[in-house]
């Protein structure tokens, strides 16, 4: 091994630490402004570690000179054996991304009241935690698990939390608009 390809090596090990360094700050900011459970917080950082390392590796094994026929090789074989072992469970992908965008997007979190809008079998109860497959909600003496992916494909009525509610009305900064101004015709 020469000079040239301790350094490649060292690069690439340095700028994954950076990017995971930083793509974790980010993250932790992001959980901390939106008041998210630090257990969605960690789901959410070790799913994007593991994409980060998957993007590394390639770029890695390409820089390094592997060729491409044994690269193409390796990622089939690991992906055929992903698909084998997510067959019989097809959905597990959609849930793990939807868990992502519930993180950064969603507008309801642990411990608010609400109610998905599914036809005849519609679903209340208070959110007891959002995992990384699915949403669990609290009705009663019962616990209910709803997969994050139907969470977007139906309708959720959101009733926040007093605490939730009480957070977003101190932190905006918007003013209401005044009600409009009736003109009265001059009198003469």
């Amino acid at each position: 091994m020469n000079i040239n390809m301790v350094l490649l090596i060292l690069v690439l090990t340095v700028g994954y630490w950076l990017s995971r360094q930083g793509v974790s700050q980010v993250i932790r900011k992001i959980g901390r402004e939106k008041k998210i459970d630090n257990k969605r917080v960690l789901y959410v950082k070790a799913v994007i570690n593991f994409a980060l390392l998957m993007v590394f590796l390639l770029i890695g094994s390409i820089l390094l000179g592997i060729d491409y026929s044994h690269v193409a090789i390796f990622f089939s074989s690991a992906f055929a054996v992903i698909g084998v072992a997510f067959f019989a469970q097809w959905s597990i992908l959609s849930n793990i991304t939807a868990s992502i965008i519930v993180f950064f997007f969603f507008p309801y979190r642990v411990g608010d009241k609400v109610k998905i809008v599914d036809g005849e079998n519609t679903i209340s109860g208070r959110i007891y935690e959002i995992s990384l497959f699915h949403v669990l909600l609290k009705d009663k003496d019962e616990i209910i698990t709803y997969p994050n992916s139907l969470v977007f494909q139906k309708a959720v009525i959101i009733n926040p939390s007093e605490e939730h509610s009480v957070d977003k009305a101190q932190s905006s900064s918007v003013e209401p608009i005044p009600a409009p101004i009736e003109h009265k015709p001059n009198e003469k």
